[in-house]
Order: C-alpha cells, then sequence, then structure tokens
C-alpha cells in the first residue's frame, strides 16, 4: 500500500499524514484561528489553510506572512500536524500570518521536471501560488514586502519554485530536505535577491545531499544539485562573502546526528546552510512520519520552524 501511495503521487516523500488524524485535540483548539479558504481557477477548486495569530504577539498594521508547503503526498493539516503546529505557535509569539497551501491530488506541479511531465492533471501552480497571496492580502492585512516561504521535500522545491519565478513578492525561503532541482537552474541563477535558508540531512535516503537523482523505494525522479552547489547559486545571486560563520549544534551527543550552521554575509540577501549530519528526509523536530528506514531520523538538534522564522524576522 505504501508503495503504491508513493508511486500515485510521484516526487519525494514529505510531509505525509500516516498516523494522524482530524480528531488531534490541539489542533482543535486552535481552529477558531484557522480558516479554509477557496477560489476558483481553471474550472477548479483551490483551497488553503489560513492561520490568524492570537496572543501578545498581534500588532496593528501589516503582519508578515509565512507559506508552509507540504510535500508530495501531504495536505495543508498534515503539514500543521508535522511541524507539530509550532509555526502557529510561533505566529502566535511574534504576530505573523500563516497559510498552508494545498496542491491538487496532494502534488504539485512545476510545469517542468521528470514529475510534473508525467502528470495526467496539468495545473498552474504559479498561478494558484500567486491567488493565494492576493486572497490572504485581501483578507488580511498582510506585509508585501514580508511574504517568505518555507516547505519539506516536494514543497521544498516549491519553496525554490517561488524564489525564483515570484522573486517580486518572496522575500526569502527555507527549502528542508531538497536541493535546488537541475531543471530550475536557468531561471534561478539570476534575478533580484532573495534570502535562503537551506537545511540538509547527509543521510537522506530520498533525496542525495552531494546531487543526483532522487530515489523513492527504487523508482527514480528529478535530478537535483549537491547542496554545496545549490549554495554556490545563491551565493553569487545575493553576491555573499567567501567565508561563513560556523557554528556546531549537539544537544544530543549520543544520538548521531548534529547540525553544522554555516552563515553568510551577502550584499544582496543572507544565505544559510543547516548541514544535518546523519539526519534525513526529514523536518527537524517535526514528526518521525515514516520508519526510519524510509527516511532517515528526525534531528532533535534544532527546530526548524523556529530556525525559519529567526531567518526570516531579519526581513
Amino acid at each position: 500500500m505504501l508503495r503504491q501511495l508513493i508511486l500515485k503521487w510521484g516526487g519525494c516523500l514529505g510531509a505525509a499524514v500516516f498516523g494522524m488524524t482530524d480528531g488531534d485535540a490541539s489542533l482543535r483548539a486552535q481552529q477558531s484561528q484557522m480558516q479554509k479558504l477557496t477560489f476558483v481557477q481553471d474550472q477548479l477548486k483551490r483551497e488553503f489553510l489560513l492561520y490568524r495569530p492570537a496572543g501578545r504577539g498581534m500588532k496593528d498594521g501589516p503582519r508578515p506572512l509565512v507559506l508552509v508547503i507540504h510535500g508530495g503526498a501531504g495536505t495543508a493539516r498534515g503539514m500543521v500536524r508535522l511541524t507539530k503546529r509550532r509555526w502557529n505557535a510561533l505566529a502566535d509569539q511574534h504576530g505573523f500570518y500563516v497559510v498552508y497551501p494545498n496542491g491538487i491530488d496532494r502534488i504539485w506541479d512545476f510545469g517542468e521536471g521528470k514529475v510534473s511531465r508525467r502528470l495526467s492533471q496539468k495545473v498552474d501552480d504559479l498561478t494558484y501560488f500567486r491567488n493565494l497571496i492576493a486572497l490572504t492580502s485581501s483578507t488580511v492585512d498582510i506585509d508585501s514586502k514580508r511574504v517568505f516561504a518555507t516547505g519539506l521535500s516536494r514543497g521544498a522545491q516549491a519553496s525554490f519554485f517561488l524564489a525564483c519565478n515570484l522573486p517580486e513578492k518572496i522575500r526569502a525561503v527555507m527549502p528542508v530536505a531538497t536541493n535546488l532541482p537541475k531543471y530550475m537552474i536557468n531561471e534561478c541563477r539570476s534575478g533580484p535577491p532573495v534570502g535562503m535558508a537551506l537545511i540538509s540531512g547527509t543521510a537522506d535516503p530520498q533525496v542525495p545531499y552531494d546531487g543526483g537523482t532522487i530515489t523513492v523505494l527504487g523508482q527514480q525522479r528529478d535530478v537535483v544539485l549537491s547542496s554545496e552547489q545549490t549554495l554556490a547559486l545563491w551565493q553569487r545571486r545575493n553576491s555573499c562573502k567567501a567565508d561563513p560563520q560556523t557554528q556546531t549544534i549537539d544537544v544530543r551527543p549520543k544520538d548521531g546526528v548534529s547540525v553544522v550552521v554555516r552563515r553568510w554575509s551577502c550584499s544582496g540577501a543572507p544565505v544559510r546552510h543547516y548541514r544535518v549530519r546523519g539526519g534525513g528526509h526529514t523536518w527537524p523536530s517535526g514528526r518521525q512520519f515514516l520508519p526510519v528506514r524510509l527516511v532517515g531520523p528526525v534531528s532533535r538538534d534544532i527546530d526548524a520552524a523556529d530556525e525559519g522564522w529567526a531567518f526570516f524576522s531579519q526581513f
């Protein structure tokens, strides 16, 4: 059954909703702050979840917006649970809005690459994200200069896709567990500066840290650059200095996983890398959504949501 699911949805498997139900008590407590918004695009009903913050961080005036994008076989609600609702808690604390996009048939169509080419139903997801941002802006007071995106796996590819195709709307991104796909090189190598914080695991069994073909249960997908090649492209685009500041985080020395953080100083927009040594195809401090043998271990040294907001809040 698992193999059939992965083969059906195509891309590397991330943010799947295995073992997660809509009856989660903590999620129910936040439902008054979570709103499902819908619109029609190309005769398709499109939807996403909008989280409205509450608490001491909420202030009057335009507020930042963070898009948290699910991976292949995932859903918007699955991404809420996978990240343990941490983005919602950070929104309450710091006063920004969170949107959880929802793909058609649990996949994102970039109009290029092997996975998109084989989809039986073609979808214009670039227009979807444009419409999503526009509808959110007409619903709540968004700071249009502080819109950010993050995602896991295919959702991380969506973050790259937005940074390269909507740089006038996206200020910074944090892709998790995916390097830049080779088919996006031409659209990404130049353009206005967009902040980049990349999180990649050296023991990712699906997306090779050193570049190559994405492989899911023996099935080959698209080809990605290495983490270092991805970073080099963004360093050139954002006019970064050569030598980064480096920090190692290892709060659980016995678990075989640690994080090396590199921060580049750039005249355009900052670039940051989290090299998760021994980490898998997972969201740091998120749920272990599939067995370790399939996706590798989850790092508990950092929380990707916390690191994401710390990065985005610079802008």
